[in-house]
């Protein structure tokens, strides 16, 4: 959960993240640097500083903070995360090593310590500032998942929360929380609770093992290195089939990631041999491995775009690279490019780097909140000198004197609760922020609410009635806020995963309601519940919806074209699965005689016969439409809503009052063609209920409509908006419901 679109501005943060399978694939994000130790070790020098990757710590750096801040500049940066996993494999395999060959054992407590005071003090103090600043800057909508992320950041499981979030529909095109980066910290801190364990295994065996006095080290290692390469070879394998058949979540998950650390274990394990292999290599065959593993690095960088299956095999390209680059050992010909790595910035940059993993992602996403606009050229450069400045700064106030200062003789018990102590209190703290902000975001949707019931005259949906003299596009600041767009009062929506559906029930609840009204379809027919909850009690009829996050009510094979095959197939089968089902649930119910269904006009279906997948789709509407039950009288389908820009929401933000005319779209860009008002117009017994006109403004749709921001996301209503077209919806309705309880009906609705 991530990397965005190519179409992307510029200086926009890339998150992951989360992609929802039928629309468009999510962004992914890169991930803060792991942590490397104080001494990075060669084989050839064994305590000094690894030149070489020191600079490709700067290099990785470069690499994913061009790709957050410019993503269509360097399509592929997010492969740095994959190079900084390399290097802590390697590194921390020969640190456990060492220790266990120098101590015969591997101390647990101590290791686990020295990582806490390394890594654990400057990540706190980011998600402080981070904290404060959300806050204070962020709007009130975005709060709760913010502080959530915080909250997971801080307990180190972001990068499960986020490959949980990863299938969900409804935050497809969720804001990118500023720490989002930290999954791969958490990858990082998982990896060093259990990589010590390995070792510790390890040891234990070749103690049990050892049949000469003097053997234990190199069994140790054989040992070692067994069950490195053991691993390595699951988690590959895990990685290929995840991410062929559900690359979102792959793309966070630890299991799909351990093997790029267990290359660069295995390398160590290599690089630690006493028959050192590597060192028997000329040293102008290291040099060009190590010109090769630049350039492969560089190749994925180029190459690779948000659309590249990641990691599964793709991986192989930067982790290989890396690990090419590790095992040359800065070849000495003049021409190896161990002087190119050597330089002094990029040591300084190595040096910084986990500071400025850290700062940078919070700067990008929070940045715009603060200026109430994108980040131009001027903004993007800032963002570099000002997260520069803070890496140096907390390396030197924070992260020195914690690993190497009055810390250092702190006992292994004592550092492990003291860091606990911290993790706790900002676990607590953003959880507490989370409850804080649900009651603010709820007070203001109460608010909304209760200005919907008697709206002003000229406010949202009836500034476009005829001879209202109302402005349609006022210049003003929309309601609700961006953030709050997606908050409704009602939701009933089933997983994109899911095949079994899951009936809601709204509407009158006079026991005399003895006819119901079925809303039936993806999330396009499920944001017209509120409306039809409203219309429902009017009419004293229930209300059951059956929705399914982009499975429409069809007979069509559903077709998620942006997803891989194995994906494809099994999203498919649980589409199909599910409209049997419904089709079960309406048999079982003859109360319902009416069905309101709508889809999205642009999600694709299986082509039959020759015919446009749209063509098939029209023709399976009409399909499914006839094999509904004898109780089930008419049916009602709704043109399908304006389809915008994915960025809709990010333009109102950034444009404020002039949201509504900077951000409006071409009415022939917003509305395509829809099959399923195709298959409406034709169908017998069918009534087609077209709202469009109340999207237009001047032959175009504007995001924003007599002051209320119409949509949620660049292809759903907004609650407010829904709601505001009660009303208009009822009326284009009266012709086919029989009114029933007439005044009597409305006068309940009136009540509730």
């Amino acid at each position: 959960m991530s990397r965005r679109d190519s179409a992307e501005p510029a200086a926009t943060p890339s998150g992951r993240d989360r992609r929802p399978v039928a629309p468009d694939p999510p962004a992914r994000s890169t991930a803060s640097p792991p942590e490397t130790p104080a001494d990075p070790t060669s084989v050839r020098r064994p305590h000094a500083v690894r030149r070489d990757i020191q600079g490709l710590r700067a290099i990785a750096v470069v690499l994913v903070l061009v790709y957050h801040l410019s993503p269509r500049s360097l399509s592929g940066g997010y492969i740095g995360v994959d190079v900084f996993f390399v290097i802590s494999g390697f590194l921390i395999t020969g640190q456990l090593l060492r220790e266990a060959e120098a101590r015969g054992r591997v101390d647990l407590p101590r290791f686990w310590a020295r990582r806490a005071r390394r890594l654990l003090p400057a990540a706190l103090l980011v998600l402080t500032a981070t904290l404060l600043a959300v806050w204070i800057f962020a709007p009130r909508g975005f709060l709760p998942s913010f502080l959530t992320q915080v909250a997971a950041s801080a307990a180190y499981v972001q990068n499960w929360v986020l490959a949980a979030q990863s299938v969900d529909y409804l935050a497809a095109e969720a804001q990118v929380s500023p720490v989002q980066h930290y999954w791969s910290l958490s990858v990082e801190e998982q990896f060093y609770i259990v990589w010590p364990l390995v070792a510790f295994l390890a040891a234990a065996l070749a103690a049990r093992s050892a049949a000469r006095r003097g053997s234990g080290g190199r069994r140790f290692r054989s040992v070692f290195a067994l069950l490195v390469g053991g691993i390595a070879i699951a988690s590959l394998a895990a990685s290929v089939a995840l991410t062929a058949l559900d690359p979102a979540r792959a793309y966070f998950v630890t299991t799909t990631r351990a093997w790029e650390f267990a290359v660069g274990g295995l390398l160590a394990c290599v690089a630690a041999s006493p028959a050192r292999w590597l060192d028997r290599i000329g040293p102008r065959v290291r040099a060009l491995a190590a010109w090769s593993g630049l350039a492969g690095i560089g190749a994925a960088a180029i190459l690779y775009t948000d659309a590249t299956p990641f990691p599964g095999y793709a991986a192989l390209l930067p982790v290989l690279a890396t690990a090419l680059v590790i095992a040359a050992q800065e070849p000495e010909p003049a021409w190896s490019p161990s002087a190119l790595l050597a330089l002094r910035p990029m040591q300084w940059l190595g040096d910084v780097s986990y500071g400025a993993y850290l700062w940078h992602f919070p700067l990008i996403a929070l940045l715009p909140f603060v200026l109430g606009r994108g980040l131009g050229p001027s903004e993007a450069a800032a963002v570099v000198v000002a997260t520069l400045l803070l890496a140096w700064g907390s390396k030197v106030l924070v992260e020195d004197p914690f690993r190497t200062g009055f810390s250092r003789a702190w006992p292994s018990g004592r550092t492990l609760a003291i860091t606990s102590a911290g993790m706790t209190a900002m676990l607590l703290f953003a959880l507490a922020g989370v409850q804080a902000a649900d009651r603010a975001v709820e007070a203001e949707r109460a608010r909304i609410a209760a200005m919907l019931e008697s709206p002003d005259p000229c406010l949202g949906a009836a500034a476009l009635e005829p001879g209202s003299g109302c402005e349609a596009t006022p210049e003003q600041l929309p309601i609700p806020e961006p953030a709050l767009a997606d908050k409704g009062p009602k939701r009933c929506l089933d997983s994109i995963e899911d095949s079994e559906p899951t009936p809601c029930e709204y509407g009158s609840e006079r026991p005399d309601a003895d006819r119901a009204i079925a809303l039936v379809g993806d999330s396009h027919a499920e944001q017209w519940l509120v409306p039809l909850d409203r219309i429902a009690r009017q009419e004293n009829r229930r209300l059951v919806v059956m929705a399914k996050a982009s499975c429409p009510f069809t007979a069509a094979e559903r077709d998620f074209v942006t997803s891989p095959d194995a994906e494809n197939e099994r999203l498919r089968q649980s589409c199909t699965e599910w409209n049997k089902r419904v089709l079960a649930e309406l048999e079982r119910d003859p109360s319902i005689d009416t069905v309101v269904t709508a889809a999205k006009a642009s999600n694709r279906v299986v082509p039959q016969d020759g015919l446009s997948w749209r063509e098939t789709a029209a023709r399976a509407y009409e399909e499914r439409w006839s094999e509904l039950p004898g109780s089930v009288d008419r049916v009602i389908a709704i043109r399908d809503t304006p389809l915008l820009p994915e960025g809709v929401l990010r333009c109102v933000t950034e444009q404020g009052e002039r949201a509504a005319r900077e951000c409006a779209v071409p009415v022939d860009e917003a509305m395509p063609e829809d099959p399923l008002a195709e298959a409406a117009s034709a169908a017998d017994g069918v009534e087609l209920v077209d709202l469009s006109d109340y999207f237009v403004v001047d032959g175009a749709v504007p995001p924003v409509i007599g002051g209320v921001l119409a949509f949620r996301d660049s292809n759903h209503l907004s609650w407010a908006y829904a709601e505001m077209l009660t009303e208009p919806l009822a009326e284009r309705m009266r012709d086919v419901l029989d009114p029933g309880g007439g005044a009597e009906s409305g006068a309940d609705a009136a009540s509730t």
